[in-house]
């Protein structure tokens, strides 16, 4: 993308699902709004939510979903699996704010922002970081959680019903944006539609500072990032294993660490790059990551990538140059990790790879997409 292409004048406004905290999908909406000089309107932000100064953010519907009464029905529950929350959050997004009509361009960020109705000359570039997975790629998995046939039956039939209010919002999108080939290839599977990719914003100082003999992991400490096998695995290795992050298994991973010398659960590290400078490699096994956020940082550290077979990790990883690849299982962690040989990696060819995550490929990239549209 060339720097020195004239961009049009235009509007931009960004439009982001809710503020349930400050997770990657919010990261990205801040980012942005960074580079494009834009407002974030969103729904609702939850209370005690940390917004920077730096950034506009316009709460839409603020009383309606944090207000004593309806935060009971309406509340953010795990992850967004409350099913009338979301049905709502659609449904407001539809006419979503009346300022949003002045805007020449509206950068919808997250599945839910894409029901927003345009008018006639704005145009509508969507960054949705996934398609919604329990309705596509996880869908037999989240219906085999549920045992009882009638509720299965009622499941599916919600499903179907989602699945095709999702499909019928594609209409208002004039560009598809995908934060990884991996979300690229899921649009084409499932929407028919192409996607140019930009990768999220990294920011941070990811440095190499030599090895000083321990590999780590870090991440929020939840079921799907299965740090659990990391830490099982490491129970019967010499090497060091140092654990950075907080979470609902902080505890579990915790009382399985105990008594072994050789693994740490450091709990949330505020300065995360510190700890990677020095680390051997960095080891990642989360299930089907869309895109994974870790294994971009150890690559711009120079770090070697041990990674999980599966998801966006599998596409990070080049065999013998940015890391190796292993199966979800604690015996093949083991294998990997025991057959590593640091010595045989090059940091400088590492961050050769990952020169494509850095924040000025965001910044170009977003700035095409929104301003150059198709």
């Amino acid at each position: 993308m060339a720097d020195d292409v004239e961009e049009p004048d235009v509007s931009v406004a960004i439009l982001h699902d809710r503020f349930p905290g400050i997770g990657g999908g919010e990261k990205f909406a801040i980012e942005a709004a960074r580079v494009l000089d834009a407002p974030i309107y969103t729904m609702y932000v939850y209370p005690e939510t940390d917004i920077p100064d730096d950034i506009e953010v316009i709460p839409i519907r603020q009383d309606k979903y944090t207000g004593f009464l309806s935060r009971r029905i309406l509340g953010w529950k795990n992850e967004g699996s409350n099913p009338l929350e979301t049905l709502s959050v659609a449904m407001d997004m539809t006419d979503a704010h009346s300022d949003l009509v002045d805007y020449d361009v509206i950068l919808s960020s997250a599945p839910l922002s894409k029901n927003y109705v345009p008018t006639t000359d704005q145009r509508v570039v969507h960054y949705p970081h996934s398609p919604p997975r329990w309705l596509y790629d996880l869908f037999r998995d989240r219906m085999e959680s549920f045992d009882y046939p009638g509720i299965r039956f009622v499941l599916k039939a919600y499903a179907k019903w989602w699945r095709a209010l999702d499909k019928e919002a594609n209409d208002y999108v004039d560009t598809f944006v995908a934060n990884s080939e991996l979300i690229r290839d899921r649009i084409r599977r499932f929407y028919d539609e192409d996607a140019e990719v930009v990768y999220p914003p990294i920011t941070g100082d990811w440095r190499n500072e030599g090895d000083n003999g321990y590999f780590i992991t870090w991440s929020r400490l939840a079921p799907e990032k299965r740090i659990d096998l990391i830490v099982e695995a490491f129970t019967e290795l010499d090497e060091r294993l140092i654990v950075a992050g907080d979470g609902e298994q902080r505890e579990k991973l915790e009382e399985m660490a105990r008594g072994h010398d050789n693994i740490e659960i450091r709990g949330y590290v505020d300065d995360i790059e510190s700890l990677v400078a020095s680390a051997t490699a960095v080891i990642y096994a989360p299930k089907q990551e869309d895109f994974g956020m870790v294994g971009a940082e150890a690559m711009m550290a120079g770090k070697p990538l041990l990674g999980v077979d599966e998801g966006f990790t599998a596409y990070q990883v080049e065999e013998n140059v940015t890391g190796l690849l292993f199966e979800p299982t604690v015996g093949s962690i083991r294998e990997t990790v025991r057959s590593f040989e640091a010595t045989e990696y090059d940091a400088g060819k590492i961050q050769d790879e990952g020169n494509r995550y850095q924040y000025s490929e965001f910044e170009a990239g977003i700035r095409h997409a929104v301003r150059c549209g198709d």
